[in-house]
């Protein structure tokens, strides 16, 4: 410990070293007598000696609780040994930021672990539901119903498909790529994808108006519009889906989707894009998820679109994306 302290000193030693030196010299070319500055440099450091004792085992005594804090598994702020100095109040101040910044990364951490738990739980408990009515439908005698099976198999490839893109969502900046659009081309995507659907529940799906271009991301749009579609289908018993846009000058172009559905309640609409929340639908249906909606919206706003929502309880739900007012040059 005795040679680290003289270690960290050095630049101090040699000072001194360096003005005996001068002192050495200049006495030795004047021919002054020597022994004035022997009792001189005794006085000095004699004097300096209790001074330099006092420092070491300052020195010593805040290493052996630094040596202490280091061996412990957890160290606590407020058990950092007083600042006696600027430069130690400095770094103090530095480690309480990094202790400050890991518990909210930790926090953040907890809260994703959390979430990402509590949707595998609800994505296995609702996986089964289709499963268990497919083995159902094959223990059954005579042959099962290849249309019934179809949508329950849909179902799975649903939620698996669902599973997927929430593992993206928080990447999604690097895997963006606007471009001129069609939204003729893209809602035309994703109406094919659920067209056994619409086939299935004998529902209408009637589009207007969508010969425009917008800038976007064609996957993501398509993967939006996929969601509000299985909405509009999940909630919607009878009757149709209308899809279709328009342009104004104050709101530019405007895609909306319209169910004749069973509709949202006033107090649920607020809180429709939250991660997790369902609402009195959700909860009477057993099967919501609550993330359609809010990976909607997420990739909206990272899309520069905007999602807004209307509904009316028992007569349906209009869901509609915000392009804004885009300069499309189609070449």
């Amino acid at each position: 410990m005795f040679f680290r302290y003289l270690g960290d000193h050095r630049k101090l030693l040699c000072l001194l070293a360096l003005l005996v030196i001068i002192f050495t010299v200049v006495f030795a070319l004047y021919q002054l007598p020597a022994v004035p500055a022997l009792y001189a440099g005794l006085l000095f450091c004699t004097a300096a000696l209790p001074f330099a004792v006092q420092d070491f085992l300052r020195y010593r005594r805040r290493h052996d609780q630094l040596t202490r804090l280091s061996a412990g598994d957890l160290v606590l702020p407020e058990e950092l040994p007083a600042a006696r100095a600027a430069w130690e109040q400095d770094y103090q101040m530095l480690v309480l930021r990094l202790c400050r910044d890991r518990e909210n990364l930790q926090e953040d951490i907890r809260e994703i672990r959390q979430e990402t738990e509590n949707f595998y739980a609800l994505w296995l408990h609702q996986i089964k539901t289709p499963i268990a009515a497919m083995s159902l439908m094959l223990q059954q005698s005579g042959e099962p119903d290849p249309a019934a099976l179809q949508q329950e198999l849909f179902k799975i490839e649903q939620y698996a498909g669902l599973t997927l893109e929430y593992q993206r969502i928080g990447s999604i900046a690097a895997d963006l790529h606007a471009r001129p659009c069609s939204l003729a081309d893209v809602v035309r995507q994703a109406v094919k994808k659920y067209a056994p659907v619409f086939i299935y529940k004998k529902l209408r799906v009637v589009t207007e108006d969508l010969d425009r271009t917008v800038i976007s991301d064609e996957k993501w749009l398509v993967f939006i519009i996929e969601q509000l579609l299985s909405n509009a289908l999940k909630y919607t018993p009878a009757g149709e889906v209308n899809i279709r846009s328009a342009y104004t000058d104050d709101a530019g172009t405007v895609l909306s989707i319209q169910d004749t559905g069973i509709g949202i309640l006033k107090e649920d609409l607020p809180r429709v894009f939250e991660r997790g929340f369902t609402g009195r639908n959700g909860r009477i249906d057993k099967k919501a998820t609550g993330l359609g909606l809010y990976l909607c919206d997420t990739v909206s706003r990272k899309l520069c679109h905007k999602l807004t929502i209307a509904s009316t309880p028992g007569q349906g739900t209009c869901v509609s994306i915000h392009f804004g007012r885009q300069n499309v040059q189609v070449e």
